[in-house]
């Protein structure tokens, strides 16, 4: 393995025997080869992969898509029937709440025990012992047996161990969405400065928000095979649009309403002025039963992809679209994405009296006109278009998504003068400024 390779993964598999019965495993060791009791399941099969040293990689997947299985053999917890796995470095791990503890142990004691575990030494723990309770922050909690503590407690130590190793190869499997906002926030800027510290990540989460401002490249698994491995935009980018058609897949068209989902091409439409213009995107989908036909952006009477935007002008974007079949409870949406496609500003109609609150008819037409400030960091930034229906749903989640287009829209931010912005986003505030007493 080369010196630059910090985890390599080759046509690796891994199959469980499900039997139905529990007589039926015992009737297979009987009876040897002569006859099959159980069925095979494929949790993985034939993935590969490779990790550069220093490199933070995200694995996605829905759930029974081999993501935690693959963690176990790299961490050498589970054999592989076939395929191999190499790793260089000291090796941390967070596969499973609490893993690692000793329920009748304190706090404090499993501080000692855990560490241990993953390799370090009396004299390690004692020098990181108060950095890892101070960030656990459970206060006198530490000292009871941690059976007593609640699942986010539990977890809270566990990371808290875990982010102070200093392993050469971090793994974590869906640790950062627990606990308060809090402490999801101070996780998130613990992961970060490790990120920067050249350490080695793999890293499992549904949240692809946290995949995206964490993670360079990204493996997909999808029934155990290794769909797609690559950028994490272009990933993220398939894998939500994998999704929406999995989602929907009961509403899409019988007559080649799949086929068009990946059409990139431009299409020649009328825009809301009714003069010639591109449709264009990189993805596409949905049930159908609306489509924008029309999508244009403006910043003053210019087009918003002719020049960089000057930060603080506004920005006006047009939506036209129509009916394909009976629809209710429409929800127009707009992402605008950073180059890596993480989500940071959404617009949306919510309920708006007279587009929310009807029944559209196929044929009928409408426009949708959103105007906003520009407040964005210097940069290039994508618009995701989606259309919804909140009919026959109980919550936002369970959402039906009527047309979801990627990269409908790319624009440029000039850099603000004479004061650059730090954050990606500065929202529209007021300052009020007063003083109270001046120099004699």
């Amino acid at each position: 393995m080369s010196s630059e390779i910090a985890i390599k993964v080759k046509n690796l598999s891994k199959c469980y025997l499900i039997y139905d019965k529990p007589r039926d495993r015992l009737m297979q060791m009987l009876m040897r080869r002569r006859k099959k009791y159980y069925r095979e399941f494929w949790a993985l099969k034939d993935v590969s992969y490779e990790v550069k040293k220093g490199e933070t990689v995200g694995i996605i997947g829905r759930n029974g898509s081999g993501k935690s299985t693959l963690l176990q053999i790299i961490c050498g917890t589970l054999t592989p029937n076939s395929g191999s796995i190499q790793t260089a470095g000291r090796i941390a791990a967070l596969l499973e709440l609490g893993s690692g503890f000793n329920p009748e142990f304190t706090g404090y004691e499993n501080v000692y025990l855990n560490a241990s575990l993953l390799g370090l030494t009396k004299e390690e723990i004692d020098a990181r012992y108060d950095n890892i309770v101070s960030f656990a922050d459970i206060g006198d909690f530490i000292g009871q047996p941690v059976k007593t503590y609640s699942s986010g407690m539990y977890l809270r130590l566990a990371f808290a161990v875990i982010v102070h190793v200093d392993a050469d190869i971090l793994i974590v499997d869906e640790a950062l969405a627990v606990g308060d906002s809090f402490f999801q926030a101070k996780c998130m800027s613990r992961m970060k400065q490790i990120v920067e510290s050249g350490t080695t990540i793999l890293l499992v989460s549904h949240d692809i928000d946290s995949i995206k401002a964490l993670c360079k490249r990204t493996l997909w698994l999808d029934q155990g095979v290794g769909k797609m491995f690559g950028d994490t935009a272009d990933v993220s980018r398939a894998y939500g649009q994998d999704w929406i058609k999995h989602a929907n897949a009961q509403h899409l068209f019988a007559s080649g309403q799949l086929d068009e989902t990946k059409n990139s091409k431009p299409h020649e439409l009328i825009d809301c002025n009714n003069s010639a213009t591109n449709l264009r995107y990189s993805e596409r989908s949905g049930t159908g039963q609306a489509r924008y036909i029309a999508f244009q952006g403006f910043c003053g009477n210019e087009l918003f992809d002719v020049s960089p935007l000057k930060f603080g002008s506004s920005l006006r974007i047009v939506c036209l679209i129509e009916i394909k079949e009976k629809c209710k409870q429409i929800i127009v949406a707009l992402h605008i994405k950073d180059r890596n496609n993480q989500h940071l500003v959404g617009l949306n109609t919510g309920a708006t009296i007279g587009l929310f609150d009807r029944t559209w008819l196929p044929g009928e037409r409408f426009q949708v006109e959103f105007q906003l400030p520009v407040r964005l960091q210097a940069g290039r930034y994508s618009i995701t278009a989606l259309l919804s229906s909140m009919d026959d749903v109980n919550q936002y989640s369970d959402v039906n998504i009527v047309d979801w287009l990627e990269d409908i829209g790319v624009f440029e931010v000039a850099v603000r003068n004479p004061f650059p912005l730090c954050d990606w986003v500065e929202i529209d505030h007021d300052i009020k400024f007063s003083v109270f007493k001046t120099a004699c």
